[in-house]
């Protein structure tokens, strides 16, 4: 299967499966990189847009730097490296905090297991696909807090029927809402549409098969 298929289909299903549990371990990827980032911003003194663009722009580079990672020969190694860091991460802010949050302990040590044991047998194929679930989901969290949050914005039927909205972990598209006079779901689309030409194209263009 071709890199940018395996791409289309895992986004779609993480589509699906955002607002879901499942999805948790991914979540709590993309919020502990957003509050890095955040906290990074505001220590600096940086308003709301500015701390916005900051986290839109940091995003982007972290969704591309992860495929470029997964082009490469330590692809295979990308599930298991980033869920010791997270881990790592975990286990520090426990020990700042003296607590321990065992929902996000567990949601991080299965995936660290299933890649453990898909990298010993060394399945391949199966590499293949979690490296890219991992790769692809802050493209997911992106599209969902950029496009689907403002649109269940908009009534409240919408809100009820985007359920992946009630687990936003960017929030990127509330400080624009209003400016220049353009609505925050047409900032949304402007920014998602901007995002997704080096994304596609890097798929498209990606030599593992």
């Amino acid at each position: 299967m071709r890199s940018e298929e395996r791409a289309g289909i895992i986004s779609v299903v993480m589509l699906f499966l955002w607002g879901t549990l499942i999805a948790e371990p991914f979540h709590i990827f993309v919020r502990f990189n957003a509050s890095l980032v955040t906290y990074a911003l505001r220590g600096l003194g940086a308003g709301d847009i500015i701390t916005s663009i900051g986290l839109y722009l940091i995003t982007v580079l972290i969704i591309v730097l992860m495929q470029k990672l997964s082009q490469t020969r330590f692809s295979s190694y990308m599930p298991c490296a980033v869920s010791v860091i997270y881990i790592a991460m975990l286990i520090v802010r426990s020990l700042v905090k003296h607590s321990v949050d065992y929902r996000e302990a567990i949601c991080l040590a299965v995936p660290a297991v299933i890649g453990v044991i898909l990298y010993l047998t060394r399945f391949e194929k199966g590499l293949i696909w979690f490296t890219d679930i991992y790769t692809y989901s802050p493209a997911v969290a992106l599209l969902n807090a950029l496009v689907f949050v403002p649109l269940a914005r908009l009534n409240g039927v919408v809100d009820k029927i985007l359920y992946i909205t009630n687990y936003n972990d960017l929030y990127i598209t509330e400080s624009f809402s209003g400016l220049a006079g353009i609505p925050e779901l047409v900032w949304g689309l402007f920014l998602a549409a901007f995002a997704a030409f080096p994304v596609i194209y890097l798929a498209a263009s990606g030599r593992r098969k």
